[in-house]
Formats: C-alpha cells, sequence, structure tokens
C-alpha cells in the first residue's frame, strides 16, 4: 500500500468485527495522509487518473445530496471529513447550512481557496447540543476514526429526532475484496482502523442508539478500488482488467446490495 509498511488484520472471535492491527498512535496517524496519492485532501490534477477522479467527483457529490434529502429535512448539515468541500459546497448551493469537519490543515486550506468554506479542524469544536443536525454525513470517514462508539454517540445526542445519518464505508465482503485477496485498495492500512460487512456496521448502529433504514450501493468505488488494487497488485492500474474486476463485483453485489462500498442510512432506533 501507499505506506510500504505490513499492518495484520485481526478479527474480533465473538462479533467478527476486523480492525488494523497495530494501530498507530493517534498521533502519528496525520503522516499516513501525506501523500499525492490521497488525492481527496491534494486535489491534484497531474494525472490521468486524478483527473478522471475530479470528473467522476462531480457527479457524486450530487448523488450524495439526493441521498440525503430522500432521507432529511433540508435544514442543518453536518459533513465529518469533508476534504476539500466538493459535497459542502453543492449541498450550500442548494439551500443546506453547513458545518464541515476536517482535520488535514491542506484540505481544509483548499476548502476555504476553491469554495470559501471553513471547515472546522476537529471535531470536538462542534457543541454537544442537543438536536442541531438534520442530516449528518460522513463519506468514507469512519473507518478513520479512532473512536467510533464515542462519535457515534454524540451523533446521536446532536442529530435532530428525525433527521439521518449517513456512513459511506468499504465492504470487505465485496466481489472485488475477495479477488485481490490482502492487495485489496480499500483495505487502506493503517489509516482505515477498522473494516466493515452488513453485519458489523448493524451491530454498531444498534449498540449506539440507531437502526439502519436503508443501504445503498456506491458503484462507482468498485473500479476505482480495482484501478488502485490492481497497481498495488500487478505495478500498474491495468485498466482493462480493472474495469472488468469492478463491473463483474457490481453485477455481482447489486441486488445483494454487497459491492465494493455501501452506504448505510441510520436513524435513531425507537
Amino acid at each position: 500500500m501507499v505506506s510500504q509498511e505490513d499492518f495484520t488484520i485481526v478479527k474480533c472471535d465473538s462479533c467478527g468485527f476486523l480492525a488494523t492491527s497495530p494501530r498507530p498512535a493517534d498521533d502519528q496517524l496525520g503522516r499516513y495522509y501525506e501523500s499525492e496519492d490521497y488525492i481527496s485532501h491534494s486535489n491534484t490534477k497531474k494525472s490521468l487518473f486524478s483527473r478522471a477522479y475530479q470528473i467522476v467527483r462531480n457527479k457524486a457529490v450530487r448523488d450524495k445530496r439526493k441521498w440525503v434529502e430522500q432521507h432529511a429535512s433540508k435544514g442543518d448539515l453536518l459533513d465529518m471529513g469533508c476534504g476539500t468541500g466538493h459535497f459542502l459546497n453543492e449541498c450550500k448551493t442548494n439551500g443546506w447550512n453547513i458545518t464541515g469537519v476536517e482535520v488535514s490543515e491542506v484540505a481544509r486550506a483548499n476548502a476555504k481557496t476553491e469554495h470559501g468554506i471553513e471547515p472546522l479542524s476537529s471535531f470536538d469544536e462542534v457543541s454537544d447540543s442537543p438536536a442541531q443536525f438534520d442530516a449528518i454525513s460522513m463519506w468514507h470517514v469512519l473507518e478513520h476514526l479512532p473512536n467510533l462508539n464515542e462519535h457515534l454517540q454524540k451523533f446521536h445526542t446532536i442529530l435532530k429526532e428525525n433527521g439521518a445519518l449517513l456512513i459511506a464505508v468499504p465492504n470487505h465482503e465485496s466481489l472485488d475484496a475477495k479477488h485481490y485477496g490482502p492487495q485489496w485498495a480499500a483495505w487502506d492500512v493503517p489509516i482505515h482502523l477498522w473494516h466493515f460487512s452488513k453485519s458489523s456496521m448493524n451491530n454498531l448502529a444498534a449498540k449506539n442508539g440507531f437502526e439502519i433504514v436503508e443501504i445503498k450501493n456506491m458503484s462507482f468505488d468498485s473500479f476505482y478500488v480495482s484501478l488502485l488494487s490492481e497497481k498495488y497488485k500487478n505495478g500498474s492500474m491495468r485498466p482493462i482488467q480493472a474495469f472488468l474486476t469492478g463491473l463483474r463485483s457490481n453485477l455481482a453485489g447489486r441486488s445483494s446490495k454487497n459491492m465494493s462500498s455501501l452506504v448505510y442510512v441510520l436513524k435513531k432506533a425507537v
């Protein structure tokens, strides 16, 4: 992977939850993001792959906004790990009151330069006051957070009663994950501290007072992850092979909601 270091995925015998081991100290995690390969922070457009990523992202942010609006009344939205602010800008343009949290100084600077958005630098800066937000979104962020239960408990507090929490994470039970095995790019150790399946996400939600009301496939991710996985496995992206693997993964996971990445829509449990 990008870090060129060795890590192990360990499994909890009782619940089946997967975690990265050894887990880097919290104050060491930041250095693993300091790579131009991490283009959601750098916003680079130097390579063909990076330019394609930017084009697809423009459509993806529109889809994400529509998903949020299917489950939450338009109002106040918190986006955790907002990166360079493209999704927040899409929501702001369409009438949402936005708040973003982003730990990367580079990404925050890009958000301000490109969109005039100034994200908070830490979740601690978000007030603990109850029922602040109509929607909370996390697009490939939960797998990065050191303290899962603490975050979800605070989300439960600050989310309005009829609000929605949308969480996108990689799915290690997808066909592309099984195809690439240890070279599956979405393991992304060590910055991915946790690795989710539908059952482990359901358990995590229930433990923190939520229920999953819908699961959505993220069809583009199968191709994106397969491209990176080809690079890790074979030394080059091999776009034809990656496309075919991504397509097979999408076809296999379409009806069962088991593609490379899934969006979980959570509501407060009654």
